[in-house]
């Protein structure tokens, strides 16, 4: 039978990773959290921690949704055409400057 799901909420890779981590350490995974899990250890650019920090910081300073915070830390865009491909530039006020300041905040925060 399955859970029910009490929420939903974006996650980033590094805390899809530390949760599958520890599920594995609990019980056997399935073959989606398997394969769920490999990627996030394939693609997971910074620790849980600093992601969830991160994700708070880009939503409290530039006024991005979470949707769209995660995104950026998810992908960890290393210059500002690949975080443009990320944003909708319509639907956000961010000039170049603060396009670039995010740029180097996910910079100085990978791992």
């Amino acid at each position: 039978m399955p859970k029910e799901i009490v929420g939903e909420e974006e996650v980033t890779l590094p805390q899809v990773k530390k949760l599958l981590s520890k599920r594995g350490k609990e019980s056997e995974l399935s073959f989606q959290q398997s394969i769920t899990f490999e990627h996030a250890s394939t693609f997971a650019k910074m620790a849980p921690a600093v992601a969830t920090k991160l994700v708070a910081r880009l939503m409290k300073n530039y006024n991005l949704s979470r949707f769209q915070a995660v995104q950026i830390v998810n992908i960890a865009p290393v210059n500002v055409e690949e975080l443009k491909t990320i944003l909708d530039t319509k639907s956000t006020d961010l000039t170049e400057e603060q396009q670039l300041e995010i740029v180097g905040v996910v910079e100085s925060n990978r791992s």
